[in-house]
Formats: C-alpha cells, structure tokens, sequence
C-alpha cells in the first residue's frame, strides 16, 4: 500500500526537480518486498453488503473521476469517496471496517497462481500477492508464489456488514405516486396500483426470500412454485400484506403455483431494491439485506433455506450436511457471508446436472448445526425434526484446523504447565503433535482455562484456516488490480478468503511499470544480482520524466556459504550461492556510478551495523551520492531508531511502519530533500 502513496508522491516531485535531467537513476538498497494484485473478476465486499469484482470499483472510480482508460499504470486516491470494506486485523485476529485510500490497476504480463482450498474457495493472483498463513510460528502475510499444498491460510469465520432498515424512495419519473400508493407508468397499459412498503422487516425480508428461490421473476409478472402448504399461503399472505395485490392460484403440471401479474411490483422491486428480474443463474441477494439486524438476517436465511436448503434424513447418510444449493454463484456466496454472522462456516462445491453448473454450500458438524438450530432453524416441520437429528449426532465437529501444534507446545512449557494442564487431556496430544492438528473447540476450551492472549485471540478469532490443496501457475496477459486498506491492509473476497494489499516495499518499479525487477525470498542473498528496469516512463500533467530503477542485492556485512546450508542445501550448491551472492555485492558498488542517489533500508528492530555492507556506505560517502536512510518497522517494541540514528550520523535518517503507514509525512519530507540533492 505505502509504496503506492510513495510512488505517486515521487512522481510529483521529481517531476518537477529534474525537468533539466535526460535520466535519474534511484538506487535501493535493502530487504525486498514486492507488490502485488488480483485478477479483474475477483470479487470483493463492501461494508454496505455490495459485492463488487474489483474492476468494477476501478472502474466506476475512473468514470466518476472522469480519468482516461487507456494506461498502463494508474494508482488513483480515493480518500474522498469513504469506500468501506471488512478488513481483517492480524495483530487481534479480529473484522473490522476499515477506509479504501487507493485503488490500482496495471497491465500485467506474467504468471498467475490459482490457489484451490479445502472448503472449496479460490483465488488468481500475481505471485507476489500475500495471503495469510497459520503456521508453527504465527500468523502471517506470505506470498502467493510461496505457499505449498498442505499449509494453511485465513478465511472469514464471523463477519458483520451494515445496511438501515429504510428503503430507498422511488421517483415520478417511472411512477404515478399518491402518498403511500404508487403505479408504474405506461404508454400502453394501465398497471395494477399497488402499497409502497417504508422500511425493511421481517414481512418484506420473506417476501424477497421466497422470490430469490422458488420464483420465475420477469419484468411483468413473479410467480411463486412450491408444493408447501405453508409456503404458498405464506407468499399469498405476504403479498396482499405488504402491496395489497390480488394473488392467482393455479396447478402447473401437478406443482402448485401462485402468480402476481404486476409491472409496478416488477419495477419498485428493481429501483428500490436493485432486485432486477434475472433467470436463476443470476439471482443474488440485494445489497440492502446483506448488513440488516441479526434477527431479520436470522429470518431471510430461515426462508432461503426452507425453499431450497436440504437435510439428510438420518445422520448416517453420506456427508450428514445441511446443504444450499443454487445455479447462482453469488447468491450461494451471499448466503455464506450471512451465516458468517453467527460463525457458521461451510464448503462449497460445484456440482454439474444435464450440463449445468449449480453451486452448492455444505455445511457439516454438530456444533455448526446445533448454532444453525438456535439462530436460524426451519419452519418446515420435517426440515426442523431433520436437523434434531443431526445435533444429536456428534458429527465431527469441523473440517478447519490449526496446524501450530508445536507453537502451542513452546507457550505450554514456558507457562510451566502439563500437557493435561494445557491441551485439558492426554490421551490424544501425541496424534495432534503427529498431524500438527488441533481443532477450534478445543482451542475455545483451553482460552477458558488458560491465561494467554495469543490463545484467547484464536479462540474468539474472526477466521478460520483452510487448507491448500491445488496449486497451479497460469500464464496471464490482461489488467489486474488492487486495494490500498488503511491501517489493517486486508480485504475480504466473496467466498471468504482473506487478501493482503500493498505496503512499503524497495520494488517502486512493480508499481510505476507493471514488472517486476525480481521477488522476495527467505533465503539470506538470494537476490544474487543487479536487476534494473531501464527508461520508465512517468506522465504528469503534460510533462515526462524518464529514469532508471535500480535494485540491488542486500547489504549484509557478510557472506558465508553455511548461511545458505540452514536452508536445506548441500555444501557444493551453500558454496555457489555465496560466491554469487559476494559477485552480487561487487556489481553494486560498479553501480554505484549510475546512480544520482540512494534509499536504504533497514529494520528498526535489528542491530544497523549487521545490516549494512561498509563497504558499499564507503563507496557511497567517496562518489558524495545522497543517501536516505529508512528505518522501518519503528511500530514494533523492539525498534530502536537512536541505534539507527547513531549509526549513520552523517545522513537523514526517517523512522516509518510500511504496515501501519506510521510518519509517511516526514518520509514525504525527506525524500523531497533527497531529490534535491541529487
């Protein structure tokens, strides 16, 4: 996200410092961490309930800014439009709403990685998009490009979205309005009048729920099928209740049908609620309803899932699941984010009938059917008596686990506890040590028994851990796009994965041309050489600056080959990485010459003099190349910027968090100072 706001920040400024310069070229020096990006049919949520592809908010943004289409690269402020998304907070593990500052798009020609779960949900993004893990060691945002089969990343188990109960008003433009009655207008024909309902409750909520499922929906008529008795004189109430219109009955092949014939309910339902007559493939819940109170939210998915949610018959069936199932995607995504608000969690599946695609929501476990039960349960007597079953069952609580196992262990010896003390029994500690298994229930039970706050967040944690399963690397050429999130960094997708956005990162060439110089890699020195991006083009306000990009190796004060055979790797391969890795440092100071001025970066948090080469800051201090200092991660406790300070007397040196955007003004200051120098 920071480098984004620093990208467009630099633009301004070295735009306007060196207008009399052929080419600037500007050094980085420093731990990499490139950017990354979704591809344009990821879905996003709104805090308001709407679910948008993420093109589709790029786009409405550069409609209403009225800025040109045809670009490469553009990264545009949207401080002002108070877009809200859900965000997930890895510090407190916990959903918030959080502000969009930005949304980028670029043309990006490269790998794509599609990454398949457990429970069914998917992502396509550029490699270097971060998503977050669960592992023996915490929680944390790791590239796309470097997950593997088997790990474990964030999808949303409890999340609340808002919308108000009042409904949006209707206009004289497409209808007749006397006070509380209204009636579409028409050329040709003289429709039915019919009540204007003023606020959303539980009459409307149904109504809408028995439309979405088992209605035929067109622009002049609904008509409602069900061989329910009490459906059908439940939609026939709810019709002359809410609009005071006549209903006709009829059988239709042996179903029963009841049909509404009215052009005016056909179009309040589409300007008022955005409710737009569509085939089955396409129905989706309206935005309105996905943020109500907890009690009507309870009684829409209450409707939906006596009209098309299905209960086994005894537990024993395969599966034993409470099943919704639809040919529209989105609404079967809807309704998982609904059940979200009571922390239920399900799969989701596709399955293909007469060569037709219908989406499927799973939903296993007692303890996910005993919650069902209380906070939403059946009005069909034979659903409700079903679903009895299924509690009473002791089905296998999820399918969702946290494999940080050996992490509970080390907090388990450190509290000075038993394993019966801690993991509150004995008898099966030895096979979740085995699998790296534990389940949230008995996480839940020890954070009730055990003082610890890392524990305590995972029990009342707003995410679950989905295991990976595919893993596959497609080659892409098209747009792709992304979010700045203030604060948290995260947004969520529609089928519940959790996605990180952009913050400081040393690769301002991902972000001003769409590539990337090189990638992020645990291994010390694995940038080994000298990537440079020649000639980027910057445009701004008629004027344009080419320049250089130029990212180095990192600059340790040493290179030893058993660095490298901490990582797995033989002595022959350790010794050829180091010699490549010393190659690499030699190439950077030859740069040196190149370059009209120089960011490093470092980690507040370690000791400077063990992440800087003296001699390449020798080489910088003999060619009198201006230097910034960056501190970063100066929101930690373990930072210390007068080590830093003290360090590098001679230079300015600025603290910043690249995660919590903390003194981005005095970086902006800096780097104003810097491009003065140069």
């Amino acid at each position: 996200m920071v480098i984004k706001i620093i990208a467009n920040f630099v633009r301004r400024i070295f735009s306007g410092m060196f207008k009399g310069k052929k080419e600037l070229s500007l050094g980085f020096y420093g731990p990499p961490n490139a950017g990354k990006c979704v591809t344009p049919n990821t879905e996003v949520v709104l805090f308001n309930g709407e679910i948008k592809k993420i093109k589709d908010i790029f786009d409405e943004i550069t409609s209403k800014k009225n800025l040109p289409h045809n670009f490469k690269e553009v990264f545009i402020d949207v401080s002002d439009e108070n877009l809200i998304v859900p965000s997930f907070d890895i510090n407190n593990f916990q959903i918030i709403p959080k502000k969009v500052s930005h949304v980028y798009s670029q043309k990006y020609k490269g790998k794509i990685i599609k990454i398949k779960t457990k429970s069914g949900r998917e992502i396509k993004a550029t490699p270097n998009h971060p998503l977050i893990r669960l592992f023996n060691k915490g929680a944390e945002f790791i590239r796309c490009g470097d997950l593997k089969v088997g790990e474990c990343i964030g999808i949303t188990k409890k999340v609340e979205l808002r919308s108000g109960l009042n409904i949006p008003q209707v206009t004289n433009l497409n209808f007749n309005i006397n006070g509380q009655i209204i009636q579409a207008k028409s050329k040709f024909h003289n429709p039915f009048s019919m009540n204007l309902p003023t606020y959303i409750d539980e009459n409307l909520v149904s109504f809408i729920a028995y439309v979405l499922t088992e209605s035929y929906h067109e622009r002049k008529r609904i008509m409602f099928s069900n061989s329910n008795q009490f459906l059908l004189s439940h939609f026939q109430f709810l019709v002359k209740k809410l609009f005071n219109l006549n209903t006709i009955f009829r059988i239709n092949k042996g179903v029963p049908q009841i049909e509404i014939n009215s052009i005016t309910l056909s179009r309040w339902l589409e300007e008022s609620l955005g409710m737009k007559p569509s085939t089955s493939a396409y129905k989706e819940i309206p935005s309105i309803l996905m943020g109500l109170p907890d009690n009507l939210v309870s009684i829409l998915l209450r409707r939906l899932f006596d009209c098309e949610g299905y209960v086994p018959k005894t537990y024993k069936e395969r599966g034993a699941e409470i099943e919704f199932s639809s040919k529209s995607k989105r609404m079967v995504e809807q309704v998982q984010i609904l059940l979200n608000r009571f922390g239920i969690v399900g799969k989701f599946k596709e399955k293909i009938i007469n060569n037709e695609a219908y989406w499927r929501l799973l939903i296993g476990g007692s303890d996910n059917h005993r919650i069902f039960r209380e906070k939403i349960g059946f009005e069909i007597k034979e659903k409700s008596e079903r679903l009895n079953n299924l509690c009473s069952a002791k089905l296998k609580r999820n399918r969702f686990y946290l494999p940080i196992v050996s992490l509970l262990d080390n907090v388990r010896k450190k509290s000075g506890l038993t394993q019966k003390e801690f993991f509150l029994d004995d008898k099966h500690v030895a096979r979740m040590k085995k699998d790296n298994r534990i389940t949230h229930h008995r996480i839940s039970e020890m954070a009730k028994k055990i003082k610890n706050q890392f524990i305590r967040n995972l029990a009342n944690s707003d995410a679950l851990w989905d295991e990976i399963t595919e893993i596959k690397v497609q080659n892409y050429n098209d747009y792709v796009y992304d979010l700045t999130v203030e604060d948290t960094h995260t947004f969520l997708l529609s089928n519940g994965m959790i996605a990180h956005n952009t913050t400081l990162a040393n690769k301002i060439c991902k972000d001003w041309t769409g590539e990337e110089i090189g990638k992020v890699s645990k291994i010390p020195h694995e940038t080994r050489q000298v990537q440079f991006k020649e000639k980027v083009d910057i445009e701004f306000k008629g004027k344009k600056l080419t320049f250089k990009i130029v990212d180095t190796p990192g600059i340790a004060t040493k290179i030893d080959y058993e660095d490298f055979m901490k990582f797995k790797m033989n002595k022959k391969d350790a010794q050829k990485r180091a010699k490549e890795a010393t190659q690499g440092v030699v190439d950077a100071i030859k740069w040196l010459d190149d370059m009209n001025a120089v960011i490093v970066v470092l980690d507040a948090t370690k000791n400077p003099y063990s992440q800087v080469n003296i001699t390449i800051i020798g080489n910088l201090v003999a060619r009198k190349i201006p230097v910034l200092i960056v501190a970063n991660k100066v929101d930690l406790r373990k930072a210390d910027m007068r080590k830093v300070e003290a360090a590098f007397p001679e230079y300015d040196v600025v603290g910043i968090s690249a995660k919590k955007g903390k003194n981005m003004e005095e970086f902006y200051e800096s780097v104003f100072k810097l491009a003065k120098k140069a």
